[in-house]
């Protein structure tokens, strides 16, 4: 009871006409409350970590860190494109496999030639103008019989889109160890390489807003492929191939599979003769004349079928040797295009520097990578 009074006189109550148990609690809470609301607004606010100043290089320094972020970028550029040609080596490979142990044989067997014979028919005879032509629509056929037969299944092993983003990555990786070493090799602050990175362009691609980041950004960042100016630059590169990942032309297949078509129409005038006859006798005779086209057309197809393979192969290994030159050899386009762009930006970038001459004193150290 004494102690129940005390309180109330801390509070400057009256111990005669002392409030409840439960008021005196929630007292004493709003109490803690304001008086923990005014300390935390006289404490200090956090202090802001202050950035360090601009490092202001020696001319002869920053001109040999320049050299070597040039020399560095070249030798990172060629393990990368390096590394590309081995990997697409082994995807041409693939390809040349797939073609010679299923496409070409689908392609001219008997079965086919004539399933492919009876789909020009048809299409001819459901055929109205505005529409693609019976050509056309046996040509896209053709074209996707041969993503799914080969380009699909060797995309299993050697994605095209895949080696481009692991070229792009091997390249920052082989640069970043090389520019690592920078403090230590100059004697300069870590933060000053990084000021110093941060001023060099990776990525410029001209959009609405442009999209840019820095040496420093495209080395540090967690996923390259979330990299906003990043994204930017597949989009212009996909602008340049017209395809939205780097994959063989189409228009390169569809040569091909022009020429296929060319050669099937030009041996079908017999073989749809020989039809249009055995419609119009029918009964026995038509039966009869139908069973001697067939005859016919087989052995007619045993004996054209080695060239008719040929052909195809020839043509189709032109059409492989452009695609290799798109994929692999197309600094716009294909899939080293990211490595160039990146290193492309970085060279100029340090160029100014390097070709600028020194109008001040200090020696730089060794260039050696």
């Amino acid at each position: 009871m004494r102690e129940q009074t005390a309180e109330i006189r801390l509070l400057g109550g009256d111990p005669e006409n002392r409030p409840s148990t439960p008021r005196l609690h929630a007292a004493c809470c709003l109490l803690i409350v304001l008086l923990s609301t005014l300390v935390g607004c006289i404490q200090p606010p956090a202090r802001i970590a202050a950035q360090p100043p601009p490092y202001h290089f020696q001319p002869a320094t920053l001109r040999a860190i320049d050299e070597r972020i040039f020399n560095a970028s070249v030798l990172a550029r060629h393990e990368a494109e390096t590394y590309a040609r081995v990997v697409m080596k082994e995807w041409l490979l693939r390809v040349h496999q797939r073609i010679e142990e299923d496409f070409i044989p689908w392609y001219s067997s008997y079965g086919i030639q004539q399933w492919i014979a009876t789909k020009i028919v048809a299409f001819e005879l459901l055929y109205t103008e505005g529409e693609s032509t019976p050509e056309e629509r046996l040509v896209s056929y053709l074209q996707e019989q041969f993503y799914e037969q080969v380009l699909e299944p060797v995309s299993h092993y050697v994605d095209p889109q895949t080696v481009m983003e692991e070229t792009a990555v091997n390249y920052l990786r082989e640069l970043s160890a090389r520019l690592d070493r920078l403090p230590s090799a100059y004697d300069v602050p870590a933060f000053a390489v990084r000021q110093h990175l941060e001023t060099i362009p990776a990525i410029f691609v001209q959009a609405v807003p442009p999209q840019r980041a820095s040496l420093y950004e495209v080395m540090h960042t967690d996923d390259l492929p979330d990299l906003h100016a990043y994204q930017a630059l597949l989009k212009k590169i996909a602008a340049v191939s017209d395809t939205a990942n780097p994959r063989p032309s189409a228009d390169r297949l569809r040569v091909v599979a022009n020429q296929a078509v060319a050669d099937l129409l030009a041996s079908m005038p017999l073989r749809g003769g020989m039809a249009t006859a055995s419609t119009l006798v029918g009964g026995y005779w038509g039966v009869a004349i139908t069973a001697g086209s067939a005859a016919y057309a087989s052995i007619a197809h045993v004996a054209e079928k080695p060239a008719m393979e040929a052909q195809l192969r020839e043509k189709l290994d032109e059409a492989m040797d452009l695609m290799w030159k798109e994929l692999v050899e197309d600094p716009r386009g294909g899939i080293t295009s990211p490595v160039q762009h990146m290193s492309t930006q970085i060279e100029d970038g340090v160029m100014r520097s390097i070709s600028t001459p020194l109008s001040g004193f200090g020696d730089a150290k060794a260039l050696s990578l």
